[in-house]
């Protein structure tokens, strides 16, 4: 997690101009050029003149090398891999036309050069002063430098990770306390590698911080997927969607730095970005969302917090991009919602004012889920939810939030949420008052974004996006099976090998079939019929037509029915054809018994 630095021209080998960015760990902040010009990959009036080896232009491939060395000598491979997943995340993006290969390891040293055609990600073990000692990484986890022309088509990228602080970690069950998960950070930089900026709302893979070990940066956000969507579209995705474009005005006056947020109809946040600076294709205040489903929406505006808000606070300017918004404009007050409608394939015009003032009141930190309420803490990252949560509690912190001669209403804005007790704690941590909220979250809440709110009279404060409703089941990668099981077989769990349909111990079950029986989809031993709970035989009866014989089974199992006439001396022999059952108990028939004793046995068959 670093500030930018500013661009500066760099002397190069290409006969095209060529500049430098250095970004840390912009609906959606995208990173635009004094042209208006959005950083990405592929463009095509440039994109024959980046190296091969960095990208494959026909296929839209980024390619990238990683060093062997990792982090650690005993955990090495798990960290590569967590890199590897993180790619795996991006490129799985829907309706999208973004791929990464990994095209080997790192030959010598890793160092920070943006002129050896070669995306490199590699841990800094040795000093805390990289790219020729421009730049140090002492208090910060990543770093990504990105080189692009004139045009800002991207030509190469490399990341490097803070080895010199911290630990790393790969454990997703139990991660050491206090470190950096390898995962979530990769994810956080590949986005810088792609072209974004730091998020301006909070539950996203680029907030421009988060918690220590697994947290929110782990699965995109549908503002971090709208990117994907807008710069980097299947074929014919744009024209399915609409964007919005205009200028956020504060007493007439184009606004910079203002946080505009589109929400659907039931106020579930789904994008956020930040009005712009003026440069030679627009004036002061303008701001564009993209990939936007046709529809109805509500758009509002709200300000950062201000550059001199003391700690803690959530998203300020200058975490967003150190030069065009750190000292920006935030003596403004949020707007109420306004209705807009987005057609396909067109880009809608909304300018949209503010009124002066100074907003007394502003959300400062959040509490995290927790199932009692004497379990109170104070993070600056965002609290998350699954659906069916019953009676949690989370909420949020801030100075002076209690009520004055104006009665405070405290809440949720987003659907699927439903709030019961509401408890004020003054000063709950030195001179933050606390709202805390018992909530219960319906089986069918939509997932993503929702936002707190404060009201006292006439003025409101939000935290954007700093409630993450998830699903019960994680399926983060969208493949249908449960995040959790992958996690827990593959270190690579986004791979062919670990996918639903996939076999990778050869035991004629998917990995679908074995999550469901509960058994292990890497070892050949174990499948769903040898951890096939214990079943019974619950009885056998005799009529005109033969035996039936009842028992219990499980659906989607196959069984075989075998008797004989003997306990001893007489071989079982199959009576019947094998049957697949349907049900809890299941009815078999032996035509064949007319006598009074038989013995029965049932098999349980491979798929």
């Amino acid at each position: 997690m670093k500030f930018p630095h500013p661009c500066t021209g760099m002397a190069s080998l290409w006969l095209l101009p060529m500049f430098m960015t250095l970004s840390s760990m912009h609906g959606f902040v995208a990173n635009y050029n004094q042209s208006g010009q959005q950083l990405q990959w592929f463009k095509p009036e440039t994109s024959r003149f980046v190296s091969a080896n960095v990208i494959h232009l026909e296929t839209r491939t980024i390619r990238y090398y990683l060093d062997e060395a990792a982090y650690s000598e005993t955990n090495s491979e798990q960290e590569l891999d967590a890199i590897r997943v993180a790619f795996d995340q991006w490129e799985s993006v829907a309706n999208t036309d973004l791929h990464f290969e990994e095209a080997g390891f790192i030959e010598g040293e890793p160092v920070i050069n943006l002129f050896d055609n070669t995306n490199m990600i590699y841990w800094e073990k040795e000093s805390f002063l990289v790219n020729g000692g421009l730049d140090d990484i002492r208090g910060f986890l990543g770093l990504t430098f990105r080189a692009y022309f004139e045009d800002a088509n991207m030509v190469e990228a490399d990341i490097v990770f803070n080895g010199m602080e911290r630990g790393w970690t790969t454990d997703f069950a139990n991660p050491p306390f206090g470190a950096a998960f390898t995962e979530s950070i990769a994810m956080h930089e590949i986005g810088h590698l792609i072209g974004m900026e730091h998020s301006s709302i909070g539950s996203t893979t680029m907030m421009w911080r988060d918690r220590y070990g697994p947290n929110n940066q782990l699965d995109l956000s549908v503002d971090d997927m709208a990117f994907v969507q807008a710069y980097y579209p299947a074929k014919g995705q744009s024209s399915q969607l609409g964007s919005l474009r205009g200028k956020v005005q504060l007493n007439g006056v184009g606004l910079p730095g203002a946080v505009i947020l589109l929400e659907d109809t039931d106020g579930n946040l789904l994008q956020g970005t930040v009005s712009e600076p003026a440069n030679d294709a627009w004036e002061d205040g303008f701001y564009q969302m993209k990939a936007i489903p046709p529809g109805a929406y509500l758009l509002r505006v709200c300000p950062l917090d201000p550059p001199t808000a003391p700690n803690p606070w959530l998203i300020k300017g200058a975490n967003i991009d150190f030069i065009k918004h750190g000292v920006g404009e935030t003596a403004f007050l949020p707007s109420e919602p306004i209705e807009v409608n987005i057609a396909k394939g067109l880009s809608i015009e909304q300018d949209l004012s503010v009124s002066p003032g100074t907003p007394t009141l502003r959300i400062a930190s959040i509490q995290p889920t927790a199932s009692d309420i004497r379990l109170l803490t104070n993070e600056q990252s965002a609290a998350q939810v699954r659906q069916g949560d019953q009676n949690i509690w989370i909420g949020f912190y801030g100075e002076n939030l209690g009520a004055t001669e104006e009665p405070v209403h405290v809440g949720i804005r987003g659907s699927g949420i439903r709030t019961g007790i509401t408890q004020f704690r003054e000063k709950q941590f030195g001179t933050l008052d606390a709202w805390i909220l018992q909530v219960s979250v319906a089986d069918d809440a939509p997932l993503g974004l929702r936002s707190f709110y404060i009201r006292r009279g006439d003025e409101i404060a939000y935290a954007n996006g700093f409630i993450d409703v998830r699903p019960s089941v994680p399926d983060f990668n969208q493949d249908g099976l449960n995040d959790d099981f992958q996690r827990t077989f593959y270190t690579r769990w986004t791979s062919p090998s670990a996918k639903p349909l996939a076999d990778s111990d050869g035991d004629q079950y998917s990995n679908a079939e074995e999550y469901e029986a509960g058994s292990n989809p890497t070892l050949a031993t174990s499948n769903p019929v040898t951890v096939l709970p214990p079943f019974s035989l619950l009885d056998v009866s005799l009529d005109e037509q033969g035996a039936w014989i009842r028992f219990e089974s499980k659906p989607g199992m196959r069984y075989q029915l075998h008797g004989r006439k003997d306990v001893d001396g007489d071989a079982w022999s199959a009576r019947g054809e094998a049957i697949t059952a349907t049900e809890g108990i299941t009815l078999l028939h032996d035509p064949s018994n007319i006598d009074l004793q038989s013995f029965y046995r049932v098999e349980v068959l491979p798929r």
